[in-house]
């Protein structure tokens, strides 16, 4: 059985053809459609899309402002190296790129690991930084194989250097690559991760203005990620840069006399109150951050005992010694608890409140005035005045003079010292303050504790009679130009104490030096060098086993010295404190002496 096959008519091929010719003019012009859409209705998006395939914007570094001193010697500049990135983008595998990374620059996968999880929410074309300051032979390395590596780059960008290496570096401080926690505060001012800032000293107080403005670079490359071409570049613009108060030639002087001592030296412009030199010592090199830090260098710097980080100028707080007298003597002046003339007769100790208090010096000095009690640091002298005084009042004026608050000084992280009264004692321990604790705080002992500065900035009041000038770092900033865009105006406040008064406390300070006193080490022939001493004892005279444990260097006293000269029309004061030095007329006073004959 079978169907016979039906042939079509001539009608029905007709109409079969006609069909398909339309559903192909319908084809055709679906396709003639799309073709026009894409070739020219949506050509700029195609192309804008083919483009970004193939070009890329790079940022590119701003080198940071540079930092000078008072006569524009530079104490910080820019310098090139290569950097290596890394593009996630362009790599094939990751894991494969970090064990490269890893061989090249020499260090564990878990240390490259650690750093490119920072940017697991950055896009995989964002350039993560591996390493600064590579070395020439890496760089060599690197690009010879960039058709296998693709995604390593190497760039060019500003380093900072020091060219006085560890001279001032705790009033230049250090720049770092910011972490994760810092990008949280600063990333609306435009920082991003592997972006650097300063992290302490006049790197981090003038950032703002150091920082400067990143440039882009639009580049093309090809389908490997190479760079091929710059189509367009916006240069970056260098930040301004800061002009300091600072004279170096002086700092370099003082640090190389002071190479022995732990401790802190300023030396301050009376005139202005512009700091000339700051020492602090141990200190570090700066340079060892501006490249990749290797962490048993950091371990060894947070670890050191001795603390070269600390700037002990404006960190370091200590017991101010027999230098509080000189507070104590304008408190007691100002209040008329004694004048100029007031005798008080020293046999070598006291009895106050059922206690003996001992003098310095064994045998007593005999018969003393608020001056000779000045000049030879005679502590009977100020016992007696500290029983006639409340802690209150002494607490206030040394206040008054700058002790125990922060001075302001233009360099972040400054502390504060600790002046003791009633309300604080009440507070702080939940106990009553008694009368026998003036005593001891009278000749700077006891609870009290100062910064270095605060004691320059009392005796910069001293010598400027009431005068208390704004210390400053800071002189000026200028454009990358040269023209000035901020000038730091010298600024002082009277304090409330008799000018009478201060002559009579300077007469005393006078004679410390010029008359045989505490402090005659200090002694330059024709300049007439007005200062206080201050020995610190770390360990009571009265212990049993003193004179075995002051021989140990940690148990020796700490030496202050306070100056200013001339007496009359003063031009600078200068503050010297040694760490565990000694008698402070044998070690600190000499330094100072030393430091008036250089700048006089």
């Amino acid at each position: 059985m079978y169907t016979e096959k039906r042939k079509l008519s001539k009608t029905e091929l007709r109409r079969i053809s006609n069909t398909t010719n339309i559903i192909l003019i319908v084809v055709f012009i679906i396709l003639l459609f799309s073709f026009w859409n894409a070739q020219i209705l949506r050509n700029f998006y195609y192309t804008a899309l083919a483009d970004r395939n193939i070009t890329k914007d790079i940022e590119v570094k701003a080198p940071r402002g540079l930092i000078f001193d008072r006569n524009h010697l530079r104490l910080s500049e820019n310098k090139l190296n290569f950097s290596l990135f890394l593009v996630r983008e362009y790599s094939r595998d990751v894991s494969a790129s970090l064990d490269a990374a890893a061989s090249i620059l020499g260090v564990k996968k878990e240390e490259i690991e650690k750093k490119i999880a920072r940017y697991r929410s950055y896009p995989q074309s964002f350039r993560i930084l591996l390493e600064k300051d590579l070395s020439l032979q890496k760089v060599v390395y690197i690009e010879s194989r960039s058709a296998e590596m693709p995604e390593f780059e190497i760039d060019i960008a500003p380093a900072r250097a020091y060219p006085y290496e560890k001279s001032a570096s705790h009033i230049l401080g250090y720049i770092s690559e910011l972490t994760t926690d810092s990008l949280e505060q600063m990333k609306d001012q435009g920082y991003k991760l592997g972006d650097s800032s300063g992290k302490s000293g006049i790197e981090k107080q003038y950032e703002p203005y150091l920082h400067g403005i990143k440039g882009i670079r639009t580049v093309a490359k090809d389908n490997l990620g190479r760079v091929r071409e710059i189509l367009n570049e916006k240069k970056p613009e260098i930040g301004n840069s800061i002009v300091l108060t600072i004279d170096i030639n002086l700092q370099r002087y003082i640090e190389e006399i002071f190479k022995n001592y732990k401790g802190t030296v300023g030396v301050v412009d009376l005139k202005s109150g512009g700091i000339l030199a700051l020492i602090s010592k141990p200190n570090f090199n700066p340079d060892i951050f501006s490249g990749v830090l290797d962490p048993e260098d950091w371990s060894k710097l947070v670890s050191d005992p001795d603390h070269p980080l600390q700037n002990k100028f404006i960190q370091g707080r200590y017991s101010p010694g027999s230098t509080f007298k000189i507070v104590v003597a304008l408190a007691a002046l100002q209040e008329g608890v004694v004048d100029s003339s007031t005798v008080s007769s020293c046999y070598g100790s006291v009895k106050i409140y059922n206690r003996v208090f001992h003098c310095w010096q064994g045998g007593g000095h005999g018969p003393v005035s608020i001056e000779n009690a000045l000049k030879n640091s005679c502590n009977v002298y100020f016992y007696r005045v500290g029983k006639k005084m409340d802690i209150d009042i002494i607490a206030e004026y040394a206040h008054m003079l700058g002790l125990g608050d922060l001075t302001n000084i233009d360099l972040p992280n400054e502390k504060a010292g600790l002046i003791p009264n009633k309300e604080w004692k009440q507070r702080e321990l939940n106990q009553k303050w008694f009368p026998g604790e003036t005593i001891s705080v009278a000749i700077g002992g006891g609870m009290l504790n100062v910064t270095p500065i605060q004691a320059l900035l009392m005796i910069s009041t001293v010598a400027l009679r009431g005068q208390m000038p704004q210390l400053h770092l800071l002189k000026a900033v200028e454009s990358g130009g040269g023209s000035v865009i901020r000038q730091f105006k010298p600024t002082f406040k009277q304090v409330s104490i008799a000018k009478r008064h201060f002559e009579t406390v300077i007469n005393g300070l006078f004679r410390v030096v010029n008359d045989s006193g505490t402090g005659q080490a200090a002694r330059i022939k024709e300049l007439d060098i007005c200062g206080k001493t201050g020995t610190q004892q770390i360990i009571s005279k009265e212990n049993p086993n003193y004179k075995t444990l002051v021989k140990q260097e940690r148990f020796k006293p700490h030496a202050w010295f306070v100056s200013f000269a001339p007496r009359t029309n003063p031009e600078i004061a200068v503050v010297v404190f040694i760490q565990n030095g000694g008698d402070a007329g044998a070690v600190a006073a000499p330094i100072a002496g030393k430091i008036y004959e250089q700048l006089f």
